[in-house]
């Protein structure tokens, strides 16, 4: 049998299933709507459920910018090529049917346990993206600004007119060292550095 369409093993909810990116649907079916707009569509349209009928994958698209990839059950790509009604939906829909009947077989121990650990090292990934852009805590950005009040009236001491161009001053320096268009969407996993830069501030530096 030909290849038509990729199907692999993927987890959904603790249960391992055939699997498709539903981008290659579209592809293959050549459907003229925009891939993201045709998915959420189908989705909402058809009451899909998230990691019960797909998930999703963020892949590298056109100049390396994220994409969403709509990885969903074999049941639901089915249903998929069902409702696209193309010269194509019957015949993607036959192959995963038959590719369904060659493949029913239970999974070896050694099968699942590299299906679950693949899983586990997308999970962590997540995680370490979520962590990395992690907005700062209330107390956080008290922090910071107590720190820059320290410091302004440590260098300004009595002067007021010095002290408000310090306090206008110590923002301008942090958000342009950290590239920031605001300083407090410093990512909380910066928060010790910022707290170290404004610190580290003089007055040769604010002048």
């Amino acid at each position: 049998m030909n290849k038509i369409i990729n199907i692999e093993k993927v987890l959904f909810n603790d249960e391992v299933l055939n699997a498709v990116n539903s981008r290659e649907i579209h592809e293959y079916l050549k459907i003229d709507t925009e891939y993201p707009k045709w998915i959420q569509r189908a989705i909402e349209k058809y009451d899909f459920i998230k990691d019960d009928d797909f998930i999703i994958v963020k892949n590298d698209g056109l100049g390396n910018k994220k994409r969403n990839d709509y990885i969903t059950t074999l049941d639901m790509a089915k249903e998929l090529c069902m409702v696209s009604n193309t010269s194509k939906s019957k015949e993607v829909r036959r192959y995963f049917i038959s590719v369904e009947k060659e493949a029913r077989r239970p999974l070896t121990i050694n099968e699942q346990i590299a299906i679950i650990a693949q899983n586990s090292q997308e999970t962590n990934k997540r995680l370490e993206i979520l962590e990395k852009t992690k907005r700062l805590e209330g107390w956080q950005e008290k922090a910071l600004h107590d720190s820059k009040n320290k410091k302004v009236y440590e260098i300004a001491k009595d002067d007021k007119v010095l002290a408000n161009k310090l306090h206008r001053k110590v923002w301008s320096l942090f958000k342009k060292h950290f590239s920031l268009p605001r300083y407090n969407e410093l990512p909380a996993i910066k928060f010790n550095e910022g707290i170290n830069y404004i610190n580290s501030l003089s007055l040769a530096d604010m002048v």
